[in-house]
């Protein structure tokens, strides 16, 4: 069996360094003939980007040209271009009928995410969307918890983005060069509701199984004076049968021990889990009672799957990709952001709209 071609497009998101290194682990199953940047670039600014995003114990080839690069027999495109530049390369790449792979979220709008949903359909090969937490053990125990009625109906989900300031830590030293990255442009897909914040209207989407009826959202720049794009966001998502409770932050620099989550909210107890744990907590339904203890603690251990083996088992064995980087999935997932987005911008409840409506 040969090895699978990959090609990574964009080198604007810091998680090329994550992705180029799940590929390369697994030597045996892929070869990474090189990266490429998407135009418009400047020679100042393709530096500042290999300098921030590209890992220095994976050996990458750089092309001048990314047109140039998927024209080497490729079979995987990795897209790490900034969020409003999917659309365009995606259905560029799956017209192709190259299997494309993009980094988190689908889409800076619900348009472009049904742009690049059409392109799918119209492709012989696959839409994948990079979501990291795809593989914590933990949130898989939490769903599958979740999913067998172990606290009866889920009422509500809260997640919370983990103590950051953010993709790059900011200081006076590094403000003028990190201010022109697309990060701090909110034109392009930046600020804390592209970053964290989706993470939450994923996952709670994941866990309510449904797609959002509408979203409330507020935003707000506290720390970065340099840029126009919100730091801390917050986000109430009504499901119907549950509500999310989501936000997104690069102005929290400690979580107080308080858990990630995603925690679960059921009619009959709660599930706790946090992203930086390998164990979840299941607690029965209990009343004024400040320190409950829980009912069952289920140690998960060490994530070991990554996005190159859930693609390879794919590709080359039929095995099913993991729900959360589906495009079908990702598809409701961007209708609940996209009426956050909204909701941010225009201080209003805004309705969800169907992710499928034109197809």
């Amino acid at each position: 069996m040969r090895k699978l071609r990959v090609a990574i497009i964009g080198i604007s998101h810091i998680h090329v360094i994550t992705l180029s290194r799940d590929f390369n682990r697994h030597k045996d199953l892929y070869e990474i003939v090189g990266m490429a940047d998407v135009p418009p670039f400047t020679k100042e600014q393709l530096e500042t980007k290999l300098k921030l995003n590209i890992p220095d114990d994976v050996e990458l080839k750089l092309f001048d040209d990314y047109k140039e690069l998927l024209k080497k027999d490729i079979d995987i495109a990795v897209i790490c271009t900034d969020i409003k530049g999917h659309a365009d390369i995606v259905e560029e790449t799956l017209a192709m009928g190259i299997h494309t792979l993009v980094e988190k979220p689908m889409a800076l709008s619900l348009d472009d995410a049904k742009r690049m949903y059409r392109a799918h359909k119209n492709s012989t090969a696959e839409l994948i969307i990079n979501w990291p937490v795809a593989w914590f053990k933990s949130f898989r125990k939490a769903k599958e918890l979740a999913d067998s009625g172990a606290i009866g109906d889920i009422l509500r989900v809260h997640y919370r983005s983990p103590a950051t300031l953010g993709p790059y830590k900011v200081t006076e030293e590094n403000t003028d060069e990190i201010a022109n990255l697309w990060w701090y442009d909110p034109e392009r897909g930046g600020g804390s509701i592209c970053d964290y914040a989706g993470y939450g209207f994923t996952l709670t989407t994941w866990f309510a199984g449904e797609t959002a009826k509408r979203v409330t959202g507020f935003a707000k720049n506290y720390f970065l004076p340099f840029s126009k794009v919100e730091d801390y966001s917050v986000f109430a998502i009504d499901f119907g049968k549950c509500v999310g409770v989501i936000e997104g932050s690069w102005s929290t620099v400690n979580g107080g021990g308080v858990p990630t989550g995603p925690v679960i909210y059921g009619s009959k107890g709660v599930i706790v889990s946090d992203r930086y744990l390998r164990e979840v907590k299941l607690y029965p339904q209990e009343l004024y009672t400040s320190t409950p203890k829980p009912e069952k603690v289920f140690i998960v251990g060490d994530d070991e799957d990554d996005i190159a083996l859930n693609i390879a088992g794919f590709i080359n064995e039929g095995k099913p990709l993991c729900e959360l980087v589906t495009a079908e999935f990702n598809m409701k997932a961007a209708a609940a952001f996209d009426a956050g987005m909204r909701s941010a911008k225009s201080g209003n409840t805004e309705d969800v709209n169907d992710p499928f409506e034109i197809f």
